[in-house]
């Protein structure tokens, strides 16, 4: 029987199907002058597990992999929380 899952969780933590492996793979992908700084990173993810949108590791505003997009120092929140 597979837990319920948390919408206020981060993919880390679920792991639904294995996505996170892709997504975090993803992120090793990013060429260091494009990613930003770890403490910046996991910033952003706190602010994105306290928003309403966050759901289960994606944004409901965007679509997107929070984890990826945070990662991306370019990138910002689609609803400029960072």
């Amino acid at each position: 029987m597979n837990p319920p899952l948390c919408k206020k969780c981060l993919m880390e933590k679920l792991d639904p199907h294995g996505i996170y492996e892709t997504v975090r793979e993803r992120v090793k992908l990013i060429p260091d002058d494009e990613r930003c700084p770890d403490d910046e990173y996991y910033r952003r993810l706190g602010i994105c597990t306290e928003c309403a949108r966050h759901n289960s590791g994606t944004c409901a505003l965007c679509g997107c992999f929070v984890e990826y997009r945070a990662a991306f120092s370019e990138r910002h929140c689609p609803d400029n929380k960072w």
